[in-house]
């Protein structure tokens, strides 16, 4: 289950999509008001989710993003204001550990399709299948450090909306971290973070222009239990539009039973 803050400050709004980070590797695209002088919108998102593992290498997960928005716009027809409650998405992903942290830096690879997208402003506006983002993430551990770094493409297809055809264009990003251990509950983070993305097409006409922005991240983990871990991190723009984003996701782990993990670990060494 994740909750996530968001606060932006766009001025000369000319993209019909804004992105918007909820973890390491999950963005979520919403509506902006096209041609707004300035916009600014303060964004909650709700995102439960549930993951399964098929084995001790591999999990299948899945997650729903419901967005609670307050807008602001001023253009030339003067000051508006919405607010706007909805589903926003659906996801189903996979990842898979593909070596562990030992001769080589682990290495780690997932991918994930948006069976479902909301492209409306407000109400519904649905769109299938359209959205895909293919990435990995690679770690190296000193005992306390850990090195890391998650790099992913964002792949988005043409999608019929209400008020045309609209491609909200793929996006590129690049994350380097560390986090250091401050004891066997504590963990701090902090990482830099590089995105490109590539401009809109609307009615097969494109529109805007390809944008880079970067941001600073910092964030603190904590195991409450054996079953129960905390994540909160914040994000705020370094270059780009002005902005920050906090989150808060609480991960819970139904544990099987010890006699069922001995006998899994046995099948995956060939001893079953």
């Amino acid at each position: 289950m994740g909750v996530a803050y968001a606060s932006s400050d766009q001025r000369g709004v000319d993209a019909r999509f804004s992105s918007l980070q909820i973890a390491s590797n999950q963005f979520i695209n919403l509506p902006a008001a096209v041609g707004a002088a300035r916009q600014n919108r303060d964004t909650l998102i709700l995102t439960p989710g549930l993951r399964y593992g098929l084995s001790l290498n591999t999990e299948i997960y899945t997650r729903l993003s419901g967005v609670i928005s307050d807008t602001r716009t001023a253009d030339l027809a003067g000051e508006r204001h919405r607010f706007t409650k909805k589903l926003n998405d659906a996801w189903l992903g996979i990842n898979h550990r593909f070596s562990d942290d030992g001769d080589t830096p682990a290495f780690l690879g997932f991918l994930e399709i948006a069976f479902a997208e909301n492209a409306a402003l407000s109400g519904n506006d649905w769109s299938y299948g359209r959205s895909g983002l293919l990435g990995f993430t690679t770690y190296r551990t000193t005992d306390p450090i850990v090195l890391s770094l998650t790099s992913g493409y964002r792949y988005s297809r043409e999608r019929t909306t209400s008020v045309g055809s609209v491609d909200p264009g793929d996006l590129l990003f690049l994350t380097p971290s560390v986090a250091f251990a401050v004891n066997n509950e504590v963990t701090l983070t902090a990482g830099f973070q590089w995105q490109w993305r590539q401009r809109e097409v609307v009615d097969s006409v494109k529109t805007g222009i390809n944008t880079t922005s970067s941001k600073i991240e910092l964030g603190m983990g904590y195991a409450w239990s054996k079953q129960l871990t905390l994540q909160f991190n914040t994000r705020s723009d370094v270059t780009g539009d002005s902005g920050v984003q906090a989150s808060l996701i609480a991960i819970y782990k139904i544990l099987p039973s010890k006699d069922k993990f001995v006998s899994q670990r046995r099948k995956e060494v060939g001893m079953e």
